[in-house]
């Protein structure tokens, strides 16, 4: 789990929110004072940030899950992380990727 709250550049309370759990909770998890955690946490984790949760339990595997999406693990982290963004800030985000798209677009049309 350290892994991945630092492979998602987020905060424990941050998580927490996310998951549904509270940051006492997690941070139990964290420093090994609690070792098994639910399955309930374990799933929760899992859809909150598409993560693998055979990753989660064992280490084993891909830390990313996104089986609907053919992405790497790389674009599934991106994602995980702008879906912790409010909405206006994700709208932000929007607007460089629809420039840049834009400008790239227009750039293949000069060439």
């Amino acid at each position: 789990m350290k892994a991945l709250i630092c492979h998602l550049g987020i905060k424990e309370n941050d998580f927490a929110q996310k998951t549904g759990f509270s940051q006492p909770y997690i941070s139990m998890i964290l420093r090994g004072k609690k070792t098994n955690p639910s399955p309930r946490f374990f799933d929760s984790v899992s859809r909150a940030f598409h993560v693998n949760a055979e990753w989660l339990r064992s280490g084993s595997g891909e830390m990313f899950s996104v089986p609907d999406l053919n992405i790497s693990a790389s674009d599934a982290s991106l994602l995980a992380k702008y879906r912790l963004l409010p909405a206006h800030q994700k709208a932000v985000i929007d607007e460089v990727v629809d420039a840049i798209l834009l400008k790239s677009m227009m750039e293949g049309d000069e060439k």
